[in-house]
């Protein structure tokens, strides 16, 4: 059953692909006035006025004897590729599905608008080597508005002090991403001498266009409006032409995590996990499936780490969680370090913390570090403290006082990051019970970014300070989420005719576990997710006779 499962998630994010496209460009014209302008055929004068032209995805290709690949230097140019909107004219349109106000988008943007620009040959080789001076041709000569809605019905202008103009830099290149927008600080001078070479590194995959974002809607006032997602957008053409090929939902940047769970079954030093520093302080244990850890303030800095695969910034949403067990804890116990010192868990950035100046006891040469940190008491109480420290090592932190951990009890810890309010909370368990109130640590618009890229159990030196710390126990059940990443289905089993698993995720709401017999149809099982501690129980109560795949639903 396991193995079927594993199979059904595979081919699920293969056969979403095509599904994918067709609701990344936009779906149905509602209206259209072409104005008085647009353009026509130079050879038969007729209008390119067929509205069905900017449905679906920007041409890749023109067709027919002068046709060809379409590049920055040939855009579309046929009546069946654009659509023309002169001055006083509109065109509005539906998406299948919200385009949504996406900060994790490449560059913030949402939707890009695709035209039949193209930029001016200026050595005469139309042969594929030609070199321009920045300059376009087919562009927008006039003025245009953007404006979007969540229902058809009220309206939000874009600010023009914000929008581009319609149908400007970046010309199509059909060989790109039409869901990945160029970098919007580009613009003539960056293209001058450039040919096709100098194109595809500029557009850095991108299918070109002008992007736009949702976050720039204004009201009637011109004031700010927080709308989330749209459906529809008007291009509205003010004064001259432009011509429009296609609109694109703009896809966020997304990068699955190289793990996802870890809770030690095999050893993890042949599963991606690396020592640095004193390799004894680490010792994974065969028969309890767990971690073996000693804290020791006189050795070296001393990691146990996985990296996670990508760098998580202040700009990702993500939460991690571990379970851990103290067995002995002595805090200020040596001569001339009487005071307390940190067991720490979280993310890193690998390259900080192995560097020579890396120093957690200084409180200002450690940067890049997310992580739990429990200080035992020395005389002034034990603490929890959830800590923030960034690239130039300003810290954030927190203090719940009082928080002594009993030794030999099962703790479970949550950390979630939560960017738009740029908060770090920590949630912890005894024993599956809910626990102390963690207190939840933020940082204002002078805190410098962060960059992790790594878990990690660390064991920091003191030498040189006043505080020392010795403490042993086990850590298990590390799991990690992020937003922009795939979550995954782990520790599936089939038991008294019931199907059941978990996932870490940010929270049950919103979630869906669905079930197919033929990976086509699926199916919501119903009451399929609830919480369990810190993660989500995944349960099919009553599956059918024979092979069904499952999959997880935000």
């Amino acid at each position: 059953m396991k193995r079927t499962v594993i199979i059904a998630l595979g081919f699920v994010a293969l056969s979403a692909v095509s599904e994918a496209c067709a609701r990344q460009f936009a779906a149905e014209v509602v209206s259209y006035e072409p104005g008085t302008g647009f353009a026509t055929e130079w050879n038969t004068g007729v209008g390119f006025t067929n509205k069905d032209a900017i449905i679906g995805a920007p041409a890749r290709v023109t067709p027919g004897e002068w046709g060809g690949p379409i590049t920055p230097f040939s855009p579309p140019y046929l009546p069946e590729q654009i659509l023309s909107v002169g001055q006083g004219g509109e065109v509005t349109l539906k998406f299948a599905e919200p385009i949504r106000d996406e900060r994790l988008n490449p560059f913030g943007l949402d939707f890009i608008v695709f035209g039949s620009a193209g930029f001016t040959i200026t050595n005469g080789d139309f042969s594929g080597d030609g070199i321009t001076d920045g300059t376009l041709f087919g562009q927008a000569d006039g003025k245009t508005r953007v404006s979007v809605s969540v229902d058809g019905d009220t309206w939000f202008t874009l600010n023009p002090e914000q929008a581009p103009m319609l149908d400007t830099y970046c010309p199509t290149d059909g060989s790109g991403d039409f869901g990945l927008p160029i970098n919007p600080a580009l613009g003539m001078a960056d293209f001058v001498g450039g040919g096709l070479g100098r194109f595809a590194e500029l557009y850095a995959g991108s299918g070109g266009g002008t992007g736009y974002d949702i976050a720039w809607a204004v009201d009637v006032d011109h004031n700010p409006v927080m709308l989330g997602q749209v459906q529809f957008l008007r291009l509205e053409v003010l004064s001259g032409k432009a011509e429009i090929d296609a609109v694109s939902d703009v896809r966020p940047q997304t990068k699955n995590l190289n793990w996802h769970f870890e809770d030690f079954m095999a050893d993890p030093l042949a599963n991606g996990w690396t020592v640095h520093g004193d390799e004894s302080l680490f010792k994974w244990d065969a028969e309890s499936d767990t971690m073996e850890v000693t804290w020791d303030s006189e050795k070296p800095n001393s990691y146990f780490y996985r990296p996670l695969g990508l760098t998580l910034t202040e700009d990702d949403a993500f939460a991690f969680t571990f379970d851990i067990v103290l067995d002995q804890v002595k805090a200020g116990h040596l001569d001339g370090q009487p005071y307390t010192f940190e067991v720490a868990l979280g993310l890193l950035n690998i390259e900080s913390a192995r560097a020579n100046e890396f120093n957690r006891g200084s409180g200002t040469d450690s940067p890049n570090l997310l992580e739990w940190d429990y200080f035992p008491d020395t005389g002034f109480g034990a603490t929890i403290s959830p800590t923030i420290a960034s690239a130039t090592s300003q810290f954030a932190a927190g203090f719940t006082f009082p928080a002594a951990m009993t030794v030999r009890e099962t703790y479970s810890v949550r950390m979630e990051f939560d960017p738009d309010e740029r908060a770090l909370k920590t949630f912890m368990l005894q024993n599956g019970k809910a626990w102390k109130e963690i207190e939840t640590v933020t940082f204002n618009d002078g805190f410098d970014g962060f960059a992790v890229d790594a878990f990690s159990i660390s064991s920091y030196t003191a030498k040189g300070s006043d505080s020392s710390l010795l403490a042993t126990g086990w850590v298990d059940n590390l799991a990690v989420v992020v937003a922009r990443s795939q979550s995954k289905i782990v520790s599936a089993r089939l038991t008294d005719r019931q199907w059941a698993a978990r996932s870490f995720g940010f929270d049950a709401v919103g979630s869906v576990l669905e079930r197919s017999a033929d990976l086509r149809e699926w199916h919501p099982v119903g009451n399929g997710v609830y919480e369990e501690g810190f993660y989500l129980r995944l349960i099919d109560r009553n599956p059918p006779i024979g092979d069904v795949f499952y999959r997880l639903v935000r």
